[in-house]
């Protein structure tokens, strides 16, 4: 995040210089089979959701899907809520009679190779969904791209190194059978029962 961004983002708030009091944001990135390994947070299947009091529930795994409800990680401070709306406001997610989402996000599915970003927002007794999509090599929309940054950021929640998409290797050290096997060959014993 830059640190200049946080004092730009104090206009789009309300007339009163707040966010909505029943502001929730929940941010959903789906991946289908087969899509790439990336290191970048916001490529990553994940699921966020921050609620009107304030509390951040986040989680990123493979099996989450628009439905999951995570646990909560932190409660925010309402500078912290104030800035998510405002990023949210500044990239135009906030408007919306522009949402292309469906009515009912959980049955949105991300098809082989493909990310999808679900980005719905709740505000003054309104619901909507903004869907942003990319095939294979693709980047996803810079503005979603954005918002799960910053959540991501607020939730603790780092980009991978190189290291972290390396198979686990374990090494269990040396044979811990191979001293009975030695006895059991110096005894010319052929079959154990």
């Amino acid at each position: 995040m830059d640190a200049a961004e946080p004092a730009a983002l104090e206009a789009p708030a309300l007339a009163d210089g707040r966010f909505p009091a029943d502001f929730t944001l929940d941010v959903t990135v789906l991946l289908g089979p087969g899509a790439a390994e990336r290191l970048g947070v916001q490529d990553r299947q994940a699921k966020y959701v921050l609620f009107p009091d304030g509390s951040l529930h986040s989680d990123a795994s493979p099996f989450i899907d628009a439905s999951t409800r995570p646990g909560r990680v932190r409660w925010l401070y309402e500078d912290q809520v104030q800035y998510l709306w405002g990023v949210c406001a500044q990239l135009g997610f906030t408007d919306a009679d522009r949402a292309n989402g469906p009515p009912n996000p959980d049955l949105v599915r991300a098809v082989r190779g493909e990310r999808v970003a679900l980005l719905t927002l709740r505000a003054d007794g309104r619901t909507w969904t903004w869907v942003r999509r990319a095939v294979g090599d693709e980047e996803l929309d810079a503005a979603a791209v954005r918002v799960i940054r910053a959540l991501a950021v607020l939730s603790w929640l780092p980009d991978w190194r190189a290291d972290d998409l390396l198979p686990e290797r374990y090494d269990y050290g040396p044979d811990p059978y191979a001293a009975y096997r030695q006895i059991r060959d110096r005894q010319g014993v052929e079959k154990v029962r």
